[in-house]
Formats: structure tokens, sequence, C-alpha cells
């Protein structure tokens, strides 16, 4: 897997020839595995260098590319998938007889307490018995070997002197760089740091130097302070901060009773309906739930290991662990926690590798009890791009929406935020009547609160509604965002799995025209456009088909009747909430 120069090894110092080296030999690499996996392998804690050693072969002086590496995963992963890729851009940038080799650079270690007499006494007893009927460990071998080097190089420098010199040996491959490379494939040996770990290297050891895994912990817990499953548990990943946040702090109405009844049965009985998936538009207050689920999980639970993140967050971690330090540690910090909430999952969608990483995630914590919430803009059955077994899982539990915030819910919003946020009181009267004209999003009120402390500031009073219309009419219209009859059809064929253009077709199955006839009953309900326009956008050729359109849902309606054919079939209220759903969304 690796090719490398286990004799003679010296480090180089920096020149211009070796960086031109290294420039041609990441050019020549960028080339041959392409921008993507370069980007992914090549680029993040990923290092390179150049060393000068005697060839296994011949013991005639070489170039060995060096490439330094943060994991082990990562190291093996780039052994095994580029390893004719590597070699071939090293042979490119030094030369027909360059190598290359793969070192982890290991993290550093804090310095070892030091021990009392007796403690010495008992680990050399401890070390005298257990190399009596073993072979070397591997920091014995490790250490032989590095001596072996340092040894080999001081000799080997001595009989090169300068004709063996990095810039000689530059120049030699330069000269010879427009030859066709051969040859032999060269020798094999150990790499630095934690190579020694990797069974194929292992394998290339003389027998009385292998070891196996079992002296390699035993070393490891002679010379480092003992590991204890609960002492040591991996590190959290980052957490979003809850913002002061709570579920007193939380504003109830009729659009967001029922998860905020599923939030606090959730506080209550962790262990019971997880996971909770919460869905609904922007500025419902599903973020604010979340966050305060987490904040009572630490209070009032006691739960010290709560992750809190958004799903860019996780997919991040997911890509960075992959190049550095592999996946098993991803999976610990992901997995040995009391509690995980993820925000926006449908950011997740198509996004394969770690959808299943999620998957998996998922069912492990939720096996063993731990409570899991989540939030999206829809339903997981209805985000594209999430697989069925995902989807599944995270609707298993208990599946809260949120709608738009009513009339209601924006008075006493916006009530608490001109409290805290204006330094002069506002009448009801008015409140009420900007609530009106705001849309469902929380943040648009924020906004507008924003607007009112800020008028009171300039007129030294209470602003009129002219005024806030005046200087805020902006935002009063961008919160309230008319459909169109493109933006239903898009919505109406989403929820039935239809084709973009489906609706428009000549197909008189049922699978497209109930839904086709819906479309058009809510083109009507949402929109201004007249029956001629709706009919026309629809592929009909007369208005009378839009007019019967009409009378047709409301008699599905009050009948319970379910549009569409096979598992796409759902009632007509069912199918009109999905739809005003994915208008609300955009």
């Amino acid at each position: 897997m690796r090719e490398v120069c286990a004799t003679g090894m010296s480090s180089t110092q920096g020149s211009i020839e070796t960086q031109e080296a290294i420039e041609r030999f990441a050019e020549a690499l960028h080339q041959r595995i392409g921008a993507d996996r370069y980007r992914l392998w090549f680029t993040h804690g990923v290092g390179f260098d150049l060393e000068v050693g005697d060839s296994p072969d011949d013991g005639k002086p070489t170039v060995v590319v060096v490439i330094r590496t943060s994991g082990p995963f990562a190291a093996q992963r780039m052994g095994n998938s580029f390893a004719t890729e590597l070699r071939a851009a090293a042979m490119i940038a030094c030369g027909e007889r360059a190598r290359y080799r793969i070192d982890v650079e290991e993290a550093e270690q804090p310095a070892p307490k030091k021990r009392t007499r007796a403690a010495k006494v008992a680990a050399e007893k401890k070390a005298t018995t257990k190399s009596g009927g073993r072979r070397p460990t591997a920091r014995q071998t490790s250490a032989r070997a590095t001596a072996g080097r340092q040894s080999g190089g001081r000799s080997s420098t001595g009989r090169r002197g300068s004709a063996n010199s990095l810039a000689s040996l530059l120049a030699q491959s330069t000269a010879t760089g427009s030859e066709k490379p051969g040859g032999s494939s060269g020798g094999k040996g150990r790499s630095r740091g934690r190579v020694e770990h990797d069974p194929i290297a292992a394998s290339e050891l003389p027998a009385d130097e292998r070891f196996d895994d079992e002296e390699l912990e035993d070393e490891e817990v002679a010379v480092s302070t003992p590991r204890s499953s609960k002492s040591k548990l991996p590190p959290l990943p980052e957490s979003q901060p809850t913002g002061g946040r709570t579920l007193d702090s939380f504003i109830t109405g009729p659009c967001n009773e029922f998860a905020f009844s599923a939030a606090m049965m959730a506080v209550a009985t962790p262990s019971v309906a997880t996971p909770l998936f919460l869905h609904g538009p922007t500025g419902t207050g599903k973020s604010h739930l979340l966050a305060a689920l987490a904040n009572e999980f630490r209070t009032r639970r006691r739960m010290r290991r709560v992750v809190l993140l958004t799903a860019e967050q996780f997919t991040n971690d997911f890509v960075v662990s992959v190049g550095s330090t592999g996946l098993p540690a991803f999976r610990r910090r992901y997995r040995d926690v009391d509690a995980l909430l993820i925000d926006d999952v449908h950011f997740l969608a198509a996004k394969t590798a770690t959808l299943r990483e999620a998957l998996y995630t998922v069912e492990t914590l939720a096996s063993a009890g731990k409570p899991l919430v989540f939030s999206a803009n829809l339903p997981p059955s209805d985000i594209r791009g999430l697989t069925g077994e995902v989807a599944g899982r995270m609707a298993s539990g208990l599946v809260c929406p949120l709608a738009a915030l009513d009339q209601e819910t924006r008075f006493k919003l916006l009530q608490r935020m001109v409290a805290t946020r204006c330094v002069l009181g506002c009448d009801n009267t008015l409140l009420e009547e900007v609530s009106e004209l705001i849309g469902g999003d929380a943040r648009a009120a924020g906004g507008i609160a924003n607007l009112i402390g800020m008028l009171q500031r300039m007129f030294r009073r209470e602003p009129t509604i002219d005024e806030i219309r005046r200087y805020g009419g902006d935002l009063l219209r961008s919160t309230q965002v008319a459909p169109t009859l493109r933006s239903i059809e898009k919505a109406v064929c989403e929820t039935f799995g239809l084709e973009g253009d489906g609706l428009r077709g000549k197909a008189q199955t049922r699978r497209v025209s109930e839904p086709r006839t819906l479309a058009m009953y809510l083109a009507r309900q949402h929109t201004g456009s007249a029956f001629t326009e709706i009919a026309k956008h629809f592929g009909r050729r007369s208005h009378s088909n839009a007019i019967s359109a009409i009378s047709k849902v409301e008699t599905w309606l009050s009948s319970g009747k379910p549009i569409g054919a096979g598992d796409g079939a759902m009632s007509a209220q069912d199918a009109i909430a999905r739809v005003e759903s994915r208008l609300r969304v955009g």
C-alpha cells in the first residue's frame, strides 16, 4: 500500500527546489484524482514534504514525497484509494525513482505525571515480566526502527556528501522528466505516526517484530492515565446557545398550542414519544422550542450531555470527520449523549451518506430511550430527498405542526416586544391594527417592534398607523407573499408526487384529474385570477371547467372523499392543508 524508503532517511530543508517539486506533485495529483476528491482528501489537515534516502533496491539515493495527515483513518483511506495516483504524481514531480510515504501526525500528549519510586519499580517489574515471554511491543519496535533510521541517516549522509543533496536529485529528475517512467515498484516499509497499526504495514515487518492489538493496548495503559468509560467520555459537538429562550417566554395560541403541549410532555417524560418532530413555516417558533427543550433537559432533568445544533452543522462535522478523525470518533460524539436536538432537518435531503449516518444515530439513541427532537419546514413524509427509512424513523414518535401565527398570537407577541424594545408604551388599538397587517412570521413582528421604537425616538411620541405604513411599507409587504398560479401548481404537484407540468396535460386519470381540479379551486381561493385565466393556465379550453372545479371540491370537503389514487390518495381537507403549508414555506 505504501512505497517508501526505510533506510537512510533524512528530512530536507526548505528551498526553492523543494517548493517547486511539492507544487509539481500537488498539481499532478490534482489532475489525476479530480478537483472534488483532491479538495476532500488533500486540503484539510494534510501537508506535503520531501525527504532524501537510500533506495532499498540498490542503495542509491532517492526522493520520497511525504504526505502528512492528521488521522490514521484518513491515512489508510488515502493509501487504499489513491496508491496508483500518488506514485505516479511522485514520479512526475521528482523522477522515476521517487517514492511516497503517508505519515500520521500524532496529537501532542500532556506531560505524564511524576511517579513515585514505588510506582516506577512496579512498572519496571511489570515490563520485565511482560517482555519475558512475549514479542516486543509496538512502542519498542517503533523506537528500534526510529533509532535505525537515525543511525542510517547519519552514515548515509557521510557517504553521499554534497553529491547526494536534494538539489542534485531534483536536477537529475528534471533532466530525465521527459522520459517515460518505468521500472519496478520499489521497496516497501513503514511510515511514522500510528502507521504500525495498519494491518498491511504490520504484515511486512519481520516475524519477530510484529505486534498485536492487545500488546498495543497494554503498552498504552502502562504509560498513560488509566482509561475509564465513565471518566473519559468523548467531547461533545459544539452546541448552539439557547439565547435565553425558555418555555415560559414562548407565546402560545391556537397556531402552536399542540406543539407546545408536546414539548411539555417531552420534558416531563423524555423517553415517551421520541423522536419529537416539529414542522412549520419560517417564524413559527420551531427553533425557540428546540432551544427551550435543550435548556429544560439541562436544568430540570439534570442531563449533562445535551446537544443542540442545526442539520448543516451535523453535515459539516460528518464531512470533516471522514477526512480526519474517522467515523468512530464522530459516532461516539453523537451517540454518547443524553439528548440530541437537530434543527432544519430538511437540509439533509439528498445527502446519502449523511442521511445513512443520521439514521443509525437516531436508531441507536431511540433504542436507548434517549430524547430526540427534530424540526423542519415540512413533515418528514413531505420532505423530498429524505429516504423512506429516515422519514419513517423520524415520524415514529410524534409529529407536531406549527401553523403561521394567528392574529391573536401576533398581538400578544407585539405587546411583549414593544414592552422590551421601545422607550414608550403603545396603545393596544394601534398594536391590533399592526398585527392585522403583518403576516404570520414572528421575525417580521420583531422588525415591526424595532420600527415602532425608532419612530418613537424620531417623533418623541407614539407613531400613528399611517406613519408605520409609510416607513415600514416594505416590511409589511414582504411578510405577505401572495401565491401565484405557478406556485399553487408546484405545491399541488409536490403534494401528490406529480411531475412539474403534469397538471397541464390532457390526462384524465384520477391520479391527475382530481389534483388538477383541486389546483383550480385553490387558485380561485388564493389569487385574484379570473376563471378564464385559471382554466387556460391548467390547459382547459373553457372557463366552465374552473367553475365546475369549485363545486366539485366543495362536495369533496363535505363528504370526505379521498383525492388521488394509490398510495398518494388523501382527503380533500388534508390535501388542502398540505398544499397551503407548502405555499407558506415557499
